[in-house]
């Protein structure tokens, strides 16, 4: 018999059981519309994830100052401001790969603009600072280094803070107020969005480092060269982790650091530390698409458990096909066949509700998701796997089925 044959005879069987029919792929469709569910959100995540690393711009160090002993007692990492601006110099003079070394200092200001109010983050960089973290001007223009040397009081904003200081006007020109000092807005900074702690990455304005430290952020009484943090940009990602050595070596060499004393700062690779958050949510997805796939599982033992059923209320219809000369794999094709039908209606309908509720629950809650073809023909495949598999039981019994026997119990 041909294959359209096949076909025709388990959509008919569907069709004549169609409440067992419903029954025995229900199971499916939830099991494919949640493992969907689950693979949609998690590629939507990966991708964010992935606009996340590259807003933080490539190849880039974090250099921080570490936690040091004072009287005995181990300070929290940062409370001593161990970095320096002719540091940031040093690292770019005198290791090989590393582009920029732009120094940085910031805090967390109240900023004014006429009647309205913010507290933002406010760094005082050099303009290589930009260039490191890929920053791109929307409207006006960046500072410059001469603007830097002549502790220029300017302010670059980002689109946060233009949103809510200015509230649709042109900020350009306009001036903001930080503690008691007054800077005009020269350029406003095109979107980055959130960095992959969450942090608003807009909500920030930037001002010359030399005037931060005089009129912003304060300078330090023990030492006034001192910044926050550098950040070093190198020339390709192989390089990172020689290049995080070759810091370390030069930072202690600097710092008359000996022996085994512990560094007074500390290195972190920040697409290293994107990633490995990247990776335990890829094990979180994992573990969650494994709960998904066992209501798959049960879908398959549903429609085993089915298609046992119709074989015993088939005896007849078997037994008459093979009287009049069905072969045993025929019989065999038949279940097997109606058993992959039925998988694969359960596939398709769960398809459609597993997009239909990936659009609108996780939409919902502002979760991402991401959805390809791929992710439908995987479904469509495992479903119609689950199919075979839990169907081979049932249409090899059938299969075995004496006629002689089947007919004289009629």
């Amino acid at each position: 018999m041909r294959s359209l044959g096949y076909i025709y005879l388990a959509l008919q069987s569907i069709r004549a059981h169609m409440l067992r029919s419903v029954l025995a792929v229900t199971g499916i469709v939830i099991g494919i519309a949640a493992v969907l569910i689950v693979v949609a959100v998690a590629e939507g995540a990966r991708a964010e994830i992935s606009r996340q690393i590259n807003s933080l711009g490539s190849n880039l160090l974090l250099v921080q100052p570490g936690a040091q002993n004072a009287q005995g007692v181990r300070q929290q990492a940062g409370t001593v401001l161990s970095l320096t601006t002719t540091d940031a110099l040093a690292l770019a003079r005198e290791v090989p790969d590393v582009v920029i070394a732009a120094p940085f200092v910031g805090g967390q200001k109240t900023v004014i603009a006429r009647d309205l109010n913010w507290s933002t983050l406010v760094a005082g960089v050099t303009p290589e600072f930009f260039e490191a973290r890929g920053w791109r001007i929307a409207e006006g223009q960046l500072f410059n280094q001469d603007q830097v040397a002549s502790v220029a009081k300017i302010a670059v904003i980002g689109r946060t803070i233009a949103r809510e200081l200015f509230r649709g006007g042109d900020p350009l020109g306009r001036f903001i107020r930080i503690d008691r000092t007054s800077y005009v807005v020269v350029g406003v900074l095109a979107e980055k969005g959130q960095d992959f702690t969450g942090r608003d990455q807009d909500d920030v304005i930037f001002i010359p480092l030399s005037s931060a430290r005089i009129f912003a952020t304060g300078r330090s009484q023990a030492n006034p060269d001192a910044v926050h943090t550098i950040l070093v940009k190198t020339d390709s990602a192989q390089s990172m982790t020689t290049v995080g050595g070759a810091i370390a070596d030069v930072l202690r060499q600097r710092h008359r650091i000996m022996g085994h004393k512990d560094d007074d700062f500390r290195i972190q690779n920040l697409i290293q530390i994107a990633q490995t958050r990247d990776r335990t949510y890829r094990q979180f997805t994992l573990l969650v698409s494994a709960l998904a796939g066992i209501s798959l599982l049960v879908g398959g033992i549903g429609v085993m458990n089915i298609m046992l059923v119709s074989v015993s209320e088939r005896f007849n219809e078997i037994g008459i096909r093979l009287a009049f000369g069905a072969r045993p794999q025929d019989i065999r094709r038949q279940f097997l066949l109606e058993a992959v039908l039925l998988c694969t209606i359960g596939g398709l309908l769960g398809l459609i509700v597993g997009y239909a509720c990936a659009r609108v629950v996780p939409s919902a809650l502002g979760w991402p998701i991401e959805f390809n073809e791929g992710m439908a023909l995987i479904a469509i495949a495992c479903s119609s796997l689950v199919g075979t598999i839990f169907g081979l039981l049932p249409a090899e019994r059938a299969a075995r089925l004496d006629p002689a026997v089947i007919l004289r119990s009629v």
